[in-house]
């Protein structure tokens, strides 16, 4: 990241967006919005997320921004075997394992859920920019061939690729138009916020953290962000839990929980416990955040036909939830 940068409005009330642009004319409108949206754009100290936002004569903009000129990735075919859950000329569906990156970075060159892509496609690709941080729905298409969604590293289960540039653009305008049911499960500390029966809607904006730039939290300057939360079974002080995500912010369902005081289990970055009790009393350690990206229905960008899939509870997932005397649900195995 670049070093914070200053600018003083000595006269009118420009749009924000178009105030950057005309300053830095070296940096697309595009990438300028990306940035804003981003949270790392702050008007007299306060983070701003709308790039239409009028400035008013004397505010003083300050940006902290990714370097100007990021490194170029040379994206290479490798073969990985992962688990399928569809795949057809158009689509590759899988059953994204923990731990594994879904695109190159720093520390990542390469072993990525898109390595693998291209690796099945036997394709070589371009050196791309580097992806900028963007909500888990939002991949600008130029940059990163195939990808429409993301999971964390840590997250599991459906991920969706396309395999050729049209369905790529269909599958994004779904994402986009919010036609695509994603579904979560979860293990959770239990909270007096989430119902019995029914439902919850957490329906909390969402932004950049302001001094952690890894982290997201709460602001009401942020974007729109809503996710409903269902309690399947409980346990020990804990819950598992079904997540609907009605839009697709970064770590939306891990911000969203946290804030109604049900911090994912193994998600110390947003206050879980890294280990409990199980049901007889004895600890267990939770390497990594419980949370599976059980089921995902999109329409198929080449006939139109509803494609409804489902990614089995990972061996690890189903471990904690024996540990911890809950049942699985037989809905999960269906």
């Amino acid at each position: 990241m670049s070093g914070p940068v200053s600018h003083f409005l000595p006269a009118g009330a420009p749009r924000l967006d178009r105030f950057l642009t005309e300053n830095h004319p070296e940096i697309a409108r595009s990438r300028w919005d990306a940035w804003v949206r981003a949270g790392n754009v702050t008007v007299n100290g306060v983070v701003v997320t709308k790039g239409g936002t009028r400035v008013r004569s004397g505010a003083t903009v300050e940006t902290v921004l990714p370097d100007l000129v990021p490194p170029a990735l040379l994206l290479e075919p490798e073969a990985i075997d992962l688990p399928t859950l569809f795949e057809d000329e158009h689509l590759w569906i899988i059953d994204k394992p923990a731990g594994m990156v879904v695109h190159p970075g720093p520390g990542h060159a390469g072993g990525t859920v898109l390595n693998a892509l291209l690796g099945r496609l036997r394709a070589a690709v371009a050196p791309v920019e580097e992806l900028p941080e963007e909500g888990e729905d939002e991949i600008p298409a130029p940059l990163w061939p195939g990808l429409v969604h993301r999971l964390d590293r840590y997250t599991t289960g459906c991920l969706a690729m396309a395999k050729d540039q049209p369905t790529q653009a269909a599958l994004q305008a779904q994402f986009k138009e919010r036609s695509v049911e994603k579904r979560y499960l979860a293990v959770v500390r239990m909270s007096r916020k989430l119902p019995d029966v029914g439902s919850l809607l957490v329906d909390e904006p969402i932004a950049r953290h302001r001094v952690d730039r890894l982290k997201m939290t709460v602001n009401a300057a942020g974007r729109p962000s809503q996710t409903r939360v269902k309690v399947l079974a409980k346990a020990c002080g804990l819950a598992l839990v079904e997540c609907e995500l009605l839009t697709g912010r970064t770590h939306q369902i891990r911000l969203h929980l946290s804030h109604v005081g049900a911090p994912i289990l193994g998600d110390p970055v947003y206050g879980g416990a890294s280990a409990w009790l199980d049901a007889d009393k004895r600890h267990f350690a939770c390497p990594h955040p419980m949370l599976h990206a059980w089921k995902l229905s999109l329409d198929h960008p080449a006939d139109g036909r509803r494609l409804d899939l489902k990614a089995p509870v990972p061996e690890a997932f189903a471990a904690v939830l024996g540990l911890l005397g809950i049942a699985t649900p037989r809905s999960l195995s269906k």
